[in-house]
């Protein structure tokens, strides 16, 4: 079945208004073929019944059955929706399930393999039993001379309108979501590099990946990377939804001079990620409140709007950089979450409004530069080894006396404050909770 990655709502779901695509085209050509030369071209390969993003046949032989007595009866026939690609072959979008029993019953066989023989007749109960080879002639060539109608999306369509037009046409029993209805649209290169990055060992390694994932959600996630990367948040503008669609036309057919330029920056990405947050990295720290000081890492959701900054704004800066201030990266980051409000609410609520998006860029640019300027014989932050080394000798907070459940809830507090010349010094370090060390009054 695939394994599936749990996000946060609001950071999932794209809650801006769909915009009007005024001056946008589609060019659609209408057709009648035959259900004979729909065969012949299925056969041919030019019409492919079942692309990567369409749902397995599910028919049963009597709804099978029941369709090739009403082409029988002529009844009017649902209408055929195709893309075409640019190498001129045609896909179903919507028809899919009609076409192959059709075509399987000119064939002989089920696409299980069994016979296909005629089930549950209603009207020609004559027929019951029968396979295609076993009709009489006249029905055999009213089956295969019968018309059905057909829209071809042209290839040269908008394809953010192409886009829409598959949402529309999307009506199975389980929608495509965003990313499948990408695949179907913006099938090429691009897409079968953000496939390959999605199997990157370090990135799965980060999720906690083992197997295959649900409906393309590491694609996405992916996709979510390549489209800052490239275009990044300052040029960003609501609905993402429509920012990761344009990115995707972009680069569909993508040089491989960029394409090996996105690889090297998502593995370095995801191994920076790796080392500064490992098994937390794109998790929210909840921090404590006053009747109970302890704070915790999320233990179910990710947080998409963290993997946005975390991944990107890492990837900006030199590996070997990063991993030498991974812990005080990692200490900052774990601030922002606790006591800086701005950075929450840009991570929490209405994430993909244009405002939140660059302020939680903006903010996680600012504090990793501010750890990697940090001159080392006098930083403003202690190090991790430090709180380790004071959360072994005795885990309690120096504030409220209380137990210290987990590391990361920890900080270090300087007892004679920084700003008033405290130096980072173990001498002048006391271990807090967060909560106790944010929370503290500030002596004048």
């Amino acid at each position: 079945m695939g394994e599936d990655i749990a996000f946060d709502q609001d950071t999932t779901n794209d809650v801006d208004a769909e915009e009007a695509t005024i001056g946008r085209t589609v060019r659609t050509q209408p057709a009648d073929p035959d259900i004979r030369g729909l065969h012949q071209r299925h056969k041919d390969g030019d019409l492919v019944l079942q692309p990567e993003f369409q749902r397995k046949y599910v028919w049963d032989a009597t709804k099978a059955s029941r369709l090739v007595e009403s082409v029988l009866l002529d009844v009017p026939i649902p209408v055929i929706y195709l893309a075409e690609e640019d190498n001129g072959t045609d896909y179903v979008i919507d028809g899919q399930q009609r076409l192959t029993a059709l075509f399987s019953f000119i064939d002989g066989r089920h696409p299980d393999g069994t016979v296909f023989s005629l089930r549950n007749m209603e009207v020609f109960t004559e027929l019951q039993g029968l396979t295609y080879a076993n009709l009489p002639s006249e029905y055999q060539h009213k089956l295969k001379r019968y018309p059905l109608r057909t829209v071809t999306i042209l290839r040269d369509s908008d394809p953010d309108v192409k886009y829409r037009i598959f949402e529309r046409l999307n009506t199975g029993s389980v929608p495509l979501n965003d990313m499948e209805l990408r695949n179907c649209v913006y099938r090429g290169p691009y897409m079968d590099l953000l496939r390959q990055l999605a199997a990157d060992d370090v990135f799965r390694r980060i999720l906690g990946l083992s197997g295959s994932v649900k409906r393309m959600k590491d694609v996405e996630l992916v996709l979510r990377f390549a489209s800052f990367h490239h275009a990044t948040y300052l040029r960003y503008d609501q609905p993402m939804k429509r920012f990761f669609n344009a990115d995707m036309a972009r680069y569909r057919n993508i040089t491989d001079h960029d394409a090996q330029q996105l690889r090297t920056t998502f593995h370095r990405a995801s191994l920076a990620v790796q080392t500064v947050f490992g098994t937390n990295a794109f998790r929210r720290y909840h921090a404590g409140h006053d009747k109970n000081p302890a704070g915790q890492w999320e233990p179910r959701w990710f947080n998409a709007s963290l993997f946005d900054v975390q991944m990107g704004v890492l990837a900006e800066h030199d590996l070997n950089q990063v991993t030498r201030a991974a812990d005080r990266i990692r200490e900052a980051v774990v601030d922002l979450m606790v006591n800086n409000s701005r950075f929450i609410d840009a991570i929490t609520m209405g994430s993909s409004d244009r405002t939140r998006v660059r302020d939680r860029f903006d903010i996680m640019r600012r504090t990793v530069d501010e750890v990697l300027a940090d001159h080392p014989s006098q930083p403003r932050c202690f190090t991790r080894a430090l709180k380790q080394e004071l959360y072994d000798a005795d885990p309690t907070c120096r504030i409220c006396q209380q137990h210290i459940a987990i590391l990361d809830d920890a900080a270090i507090d300087h007892i004679e404050q920084y700003w008033r010349g405290g130096q980072t010094i173990p001498t002048n370090a006391r271990l807090t909770h967060r909560y106790c060390n944010a929370t503290r009054p500030r002596r004048d």
